[in-house]
């Protein structure tokens, strides 16, 4: 071998190991990308369900909110309008007692009306009527006197303040934020002549609905009144209280956390603090940071099997193929009668023996194919004519739907689907309800031909007939034939099929009746029927029940029959089947 046959080889194998490296750099590269782009959807996607969340929790807060100021705004005309024309509330006197039974029924009117309008404002705790001079408070829960016992802190509170505050006639409603022990509530109450309406409403309360309905998430809501006082649910720790009042005097948030705010009314800001963690946002951001972490152990994972591959595949399967040349080049110079595959390795010389085999195997594969092929051939050939005729039905019925032609569409869609029957691959016994379903079709199209009032066909089964199964189109010769000879123009045949089971000494049997108003059979056709003879008349020649005789003494032998009939003298064909029940 001289100095350029060797260069040359060395550079293909140069150029071969490139490949292989480049193979894997182009297997791996694109693996690589996908997964660290997986990796950034997924921390946009914590970035974005971040943002979804808060849009979602501010949308709740921002709907409930707007409830309330328009129930507030519902309340101010209600209070106003019951003040001015309520009889009710001008008759409390200056002076009355709890032992006073004449004004029983206005209280009881008072309390009855107030429990109304706590049922239809959900967010108020309880309306009240309040007489400054008798200093009497009718509440939806009872009427509270001066010298009253066991009355609750929130009412003593209550008339303690409208004491204080109705002294003057007010000339709307007024709303104010009070506390009252432990909690705190809003007051909104509208006086005239000495005579208060009013309601109170549980921030609590506020608080607890907005809290259930973003129950999934860590928030905490809080309300900064006109005064710029700082109000909390009860049970929000010190740590968090704190934040909220550096969040009210300085605008000083938690690090991550989110702060929405609500006007109410006249009374202040509702503000909704958005926790960082905890709730669905931690379990969502959990989940996430597992798939970060998943497809990182895929990369790792990922880069240790592609350096694997390379030392454990790529490089074997080179020196394998450095071998192969070398193999290829002895096999060259044995058939030129050289003796240089004494310097073949072992190896080498059993895999050059296997490719003697191989190559002796050629021409038997090869003619193998060749016949496999003109068999394929020929099989596609049959298969042309079927499918041919159906791809023409396919476009006949597509030009038709597009113009609308409603009886056209019809027609090729029920021969279509009774030629796909009558093509499908050939089995010697069918279903019933495979034959009785395609009876259907073969009707539908006979009915187009000669009208829907030209025949009535009716098909009834009796018993258990599930099971049977019948020679493949045998249902469909016996229907043909009464449609074919039994329908006429003339007059409205009738043509019927009953199946049913029929249970004798040598087995179960499926019994078979086919019958039409049509002329019947003639005398020429019932003897040639019964004597095995063509059946000819008419200048024809009928081969339908005849056929129908040979396949089953084919199939069945004697054990299955048949018998043909009239109902009368040239009326109504019958015929009758019988076949006997197989494994």
């Amino acid at each position: 071998m001289n100095l350029w046959q060797k260069g040359k080889r060395r550079m293909l194998r140069s150029v071969r190991i490139r490949s292989l490296k480049d193979t894997s750099l182009r297997l791996g590269t694109p693996v690589f990308l996908v997964l660290m782009g997986l990796v950034v959807c997924l921390l946009w996607g914590v970035w974005e369900n971040r943002k979804l969340a808060d849009k979602y929790i501010a949308d709740t807060a921002k709907l409930y909110v707007d409830q309330i100021n328009r129930d507030m705004s519902q309340i101010n005309s209600e209070l106003i309008y019951l003040l001015d024309s309520d009889s009710n509330i001008k008759e409390i006197p200056d002076q009355i007692t709890s032992t006073d039974a004449q004004y029983y029924e206005m209280e009881q009117t008072l309390r009855e009306r107030n429990r109304v309008l706590k049922i239809r404002y959900h967010e108020v705790q309880t309306f009240f009527v309040y007489g400054q001079k008798a200093n009497v408070l009718i509440t939806d829960s009872g009427t509270m006197f001066t010298e009253s016992k066991g009355m609750t802190t929130l009412n003593q509170m209550l008339m303690s303040y409208l004491q204080i505050m109705t002294s003057k006639d007010s000339i709307s409603t007024q709303w104010t934020v009070i506390t009252f022990g432990d909690d705190d509530y809003i007051v909104g109450w509208y006086a005239k002549n000495k005579k208060v309406i009013g309601c109170v409403i549980n921030l609590n309360l506020i608080f607890r609905t907005i809290r259930a309905k973003t129950e999934e998430y860590d928030v905490i809501p809080f309300m900064v009144d006109a005064r710029g006082r700082v109000m909390t649910q009860a049970d929000t720790s010190e740590k968090y209280k704190n934040e909220i009042i550096d969040f009210s005097k300085a605008g000083k948030k938690k690090k991550n956390a989110t702060v929405y705010s609500y006007q109410l009314g006249t009374v202040g800001k509702i503000n909704l603090m958005v926790l960082p963690g905890g709730g669905i946002l931690e379990n969502v951001l959990i989940m996430q940071i597992a798939f970060v972490v998943l497809i990182a152990v895929l990369l790792i994972v990922c880069a240790l099997e592609i350096t694997a591959y390379y030392h454990r595949i790529l490089v074997p399967l080179e020196k394998f193929g450095q071998k192969l040349e070398e193999l290829e080049k002895e096999q060259s110079l044995n058939d030129d009668g050289s003796n240089n595959l004494l310097e073949l390795e072992s190896v080498s010389g059993k895999f050059k023996e296997l490719l003697r085999k191989i190559q002796g195997l050629k021409i038997a594969i090869y003619e193998k194919e060749l016949a496999e092929q003109k068999a394929e051939l020929e099989y596609t050939q049959e298969q042309i004519k079927p499918h041919f005729f159906l791809n023409c039905l396919s476009l006949i019925h597509g030009i038709a739907d597009k113009n609308n032609e409603g009886e056209i569409v019809e027609i090729t869609t029920v021969l279509s689907d009774y030629m796909r029957y009558i093509f499908q691959d050939s089995k010697k016994q069918r279903d019933v309800e495979e034959e009785l379903e395609h009876i259907e079709a073969y009707i539908r199209i006979q009915k187009l031909r000669y009208g829907e009032e030209a025949f009535s066909f009716e098909a009834t089964t009796d018993g258990d007939i599930g099971e049977w199964k019948v020679p493949s189109l045998l249902l469909q010769t016996l229907v043909e034939n009464s449609v074919v000879h039994g329908v006429s123009l003339d007059r409205k045949s009738e043509i019927s099929l009953y199946l049913t089971n029929e249970t004798y000494e040598d087995g179960e049997y499926l019994y078979i009746c086919i019958s039409d108003t049509g002329n019947g059979f003639s005398k020429e056709a019932l003897d040639a029927i019964e004597n095995d003879t063509p059946i000819i008349y008419h200048g024809r020649h009928h081969v339908g029940i005849s056929n129908i005789k040979r396949r089953l003494a084919l199939m069945y032998g004697e054990r299955a029959s048949i018998t043909c009939s009239n109902m009368d003298e040239n009326y109504g064909a019958v015929v009758e089947v019988r076949l006997p029940k197989t494994e």
